[in-house]
C-alpha cells in the first residue's frame, strides 16, 4: 500500500462492525486487545489515540488531524498530514480499522 500523504480529508474512517477493541494506556503507550484476531498490539500515544477516536465514532481524516495536531501541540502541515495517513494505513494492514465507505449500504 502505498502512502497517500494528500487523501480527501473528509474521507472517514470506522473499526469494522465485528470487531471489539479493548483498551490500556501506560506509560505513554497503549496495548489494544482485538477481540476479532485474538491478538494484543502495542502501539505508540499517537496511533493509540487515532484509533480510540475511530472505535468511539467514524472519524474523517480531517478531525483526526485536527486531533494529532493538538495532541502533540504541531502544525497541521503535510508532514503531520503524512504522518497521520501512514497510522491510518498501518491500523488498516492490522484490520483494526477500515474506510468507512467499505461495505455500506
Amino acid at each position: 500500500m502505498t502512502t497517500e500523504p494528500n487523501r480527501d480529508p473528509h474521507e472517514t474512517w470506522r473499526v469494522p462492525e465485528d470487531q471489539r477493541l479493548l483498551f490500556r494506556q501506560w506509560d505513554g503507550d497503549y496495548v489494544v486487545y482485538s477481540c476479532l484476531a485474538g491478538e494484543t498490539l502495542k502501539l505508540d500515544i499517537v496511533s493509540g489515540k487515532v484509533l480510540e477516536t475511530i472505535d468511539c465514532a467514524t472519524t474523517s481524516v480531517e478531525s483526526l488531524r485536527s486531533s494529532v495536531a493538538e495532541l502533540l501541540e504541531v502544525s497541521n502541515d503535510p508532514q503531520l498530514a503524512e504522518a497521520v495517513t501512514e497510522i491510518l494505513e498501518s491500523l488498516e494492514r492490522a484490520g483494526l480499522i477500515e474506510p468507512a465507505s467499505r461495505n455500506s449500504p
